[in-house]
């Protein structure tokens, strides 16, 4: 397969309130971030255009990206109405000048009315110039609002980001119906969304975005690099569309890392990795459905979907939990949920049970563990925080100690901000592997894993959060080893191929990111291997 020319629609360079002291903000980290991944340009944005005075650090961002080639800027733009800001005649003088061809609207963190009617002149100068338009999923109140601009201005071509993807069913609908919107998936990770939407015929709409320094410029290129639509269309929505956009205003060459290694090479080109991955965080719906209650909108979320995408990924195996008995509540029916996903997936994949005491005796418990367990697929256990219980409370112990006394792992998604119930069963059942879920959320979530880990050897970060936060992965690996760290998805309630690009174009030489794809994950469940039927265990 031949190159694929990236052209990223957003990224934010500056300072930001409450920032992580090892979060990058850089220009030059956002640099070394496209070369490493391999993006031949980028829109530039400013996070003091929004924080400081507009028009001053818009000049100032122009300036600064001035060297460089493949960097293109987009401004914050306000109303005039207030004069603190150009009218649009002069906007556009100043934006032909520098050759800004995009711009980013901030009306909530600027406090002004998107809708109103005195600041319609701003909204429909740039509706009439065609300007590109990007507008924050933060900066309107709800889909309501976002229909009503894009029925008062139809010929404004509007990039939304930071959709997410439990608002599927608002933004959705919207696309075919408003040729002018278009999205991208920075947030909006749902399970073979991309392929709907172009099945949808929105192919021309949709846009590849990284939100980087904030979040992985690597996680969001394989959501692209993996899409099962022809080459044609991955083209234009890695940068074909960017480009029309902009009016012809693109990189000057393709930018390829020389330096790649044979992991990022595959991915890059679609193809599945070359070295054994383990997916340590599954769930599961029941054949046929496409949702799942809630906010929850899945597209093939049952067998089929699930282990087709994996297998272009190259994914070999991996523990499935349901998504009934787990996020439901319902955890008699979820374990069912699961026994019959195993009936109906290829070799290498398990089963983690769920239980939990709030719906349950401990004289039920007594009886149901160890029923459920007869099935000897089933090696996790995976409670969840619906049930408002924290899992080091007494009424888990029964749970607890068959798991102890099996050898079994557990997947946990802690209960509470801080890791004190971590640490409480870390200490009380050493047999069990306790891997706490979500741990690259931010890198203070990861500050309080590996503080965790250092005390207890039988402590393991996964990864998956929608955040893809830059260069956590990195930092986990860093202060606390790459054989603590385990690739998990989550899906698919988000799709895998963010979570996997993630790691894949992480900053980890090949041999650690060969840890946490797969080998920790064996590790993990190597103390109960002997009970796993041959056939499910991963190869």
């Amino acid at each position: 397969m031949s190159d694929i020319l990236y052209f990223d629609a957003f990224t934010q360079i500056g300072p930001r309130a409450r920032k992580h002291p090892s979060h990058a903000w850089k220009l030059d980290e956002v640099l070394d971030e496209m070369e490493h991944c391999s993006i031949s340009g980028a829109l530039v944005t400013s996070t003091t255009s929004v924080s400081y005075e507009p028009m001053f650090s818009n000049l100032e961002l122009s300036e600064r990206i001035a060297g460089h080639d493949h960097l293109f800027a987009a401004w914050n733009v306000l109303p005039h109405t207030t004069g603190e800001f150009p009218e649009p005649r002069d906007l556009e003088r100043l934006m032909k000048r520098a050759h800004v061809r995009a711009v980013t609207l901030h009306p909530i963190a600027n406090a002004w009315e998107l809708l109103a009617g005195h600041n319609r002149p701003l909204l429909s100068h740039l509706a009439k110039k065609r300007v590109l338009t990007i507008l924050p999923r933060s900066e309107f109140r709800d889909y309501r609002e976002l229909e009503a601009l894009l029925v008062a201005h139809p010929t404004l071509p509007l990039l939304v980001v930071g959709a997410h993807w439990a608002e599927q069913r608002f933004v959705l609908p919207l696309m075919p119906k408003y040729r002018n919107l278009h999205l991208s998936f920075d947030k909006l990770q749902g399970h073979y969304v991309v392929e709907f939407l172009v099945a949808q015929g929105c192919e021309d709409q949709l846009v590849f975005a990284s939100n980087a320094p904030h979040m992985s410029m690597g996680a969001h290129r394989c959501y692209i690099d993996y899409a099962d639509v022809p080459i044609a269309t991955r083209r234009k929505i890695a940068g074909g569309n960017l480009a029309r956009l902009l009016k012809g205003q693109v990189p000057a060459r393709m930018r390829i890392n020389q330096d790649e290694d044979a992991i990022m090479a595959a991915a890059r080109h679609g193809r599945p990795l070359p070295v054994p991955v383990i997916d340590m965080h599954m769930h599961i719906l029941h054949e046929g459905m496409h949702g799942a209650g809630g906010v929850c909108r899945i597209e093939h979320g049952g067998p089929k979907g699930v282990i087709a995408l994996l297998a272009r990924l190259g994914v070999r195996g991996g523990g499935f939990m349901s998504w009934n008995g787990v996020v439901s509540a319902d955890t008699l029916a979820g374990n069912e949920t699961v026994r019959q996903t195993l009936e109906a997936v290829p070799k290498g994949f398990w089963g983690l049970a769920s239980f939990d005491p709030a719906h349950y005796t401990q004289a039920e418990l007594a009886k149901l563990i160890p029923q459920v367990y007869a099935d000897t697929r089933f090696i996790g256990m995976k409670p969840y925080h619906v049930h408002g219980i924290p899992y080091h409370h007494a009424s888990y112990d029964v749970w607890w100690r068959f798991g102890a006394k099996h050898k079994f792992y557990a997947l946990i998604h802690r209960t509470r901000d801080d890791f004190v119930e971590v640490d409480a069963l870390a200490t009380k059942y050493p047999q069990v592997r306790w891997v706490v879920a979500h741990c690259g959320e931010s890198h203070h979530v990861a500050d309080l894993a590996i503080e965790a880990m250092k005390k207890h050897p039988n402590v393991f970060a996964e990864i998956t959060l929608t955040p893809v936060t830059f260069g956590v992965i990195d930092y986990l690996v860093e202060h606390i080893g790459a054989d603590r760290v385990v690739y998990g998805s989550d899906l698919p309630m988000r799709d895998p191929r963010q979570q996997l690009g993630w790691v894949v174009f992480s900053r980890l030489d090949v041999a650690a990111k060969k840890q946490v794809l797969g080998e920790n994950a064996l590790r993990i469940i190597a103390p109960c291997l002997k009970r796993l039927p041959v056939f499910n265990r991963p190869g």
